[in-house]
């Protein structure tokens, strides 16, 4: 199970993307890959549809690896590792590492 989120703002550790910061578009858990807006843009070739009438080369979001991202604490705006905390008789919550404030 993954520890990030759809609609977590990550900031990428590692790569050609290092330094970006964006919001999760989505996580393919089976793959462990994450989509994030406004990074790892590539060039792909579609066919013309209902939806892209004139069909050509597009730009989009590609995935990047799950281990390349980490959560950005909305509190202190610093990438910070996700503990899980359980408390009894309540469901577990994810807690930022750095400052301990509970990130759902």
């Amino acid at each position: 199970m993954s520890s990030i989120k759809k609609n977590d703002t990550v900031k990428v550790i590692s790569g050609s993307n290092k330094g970006k910061t964006g919001k999760v578009i989505l996580v393919l858990t089976d793959a462990n890959r994450v989509k994030v807006s406004g990074v790892n843009i590539g060039k792909r070739h579609e066919k013309p549809s209902r939806t892209n009438q004139a069909g050509g080369i597009v730009e989009k979001e590609m995935s990047i690896a799950i281990s390349n991202v980490m959560v950005v604490d909305s509190k202190t705006g610093i990438p910070t590792r996700i503990r899980r905390k359980r408390e009894q008789g309540k469901p577990s919550v994810r807690v930022s590492v750095k400052s301990g404030t509970v990130l759902d």
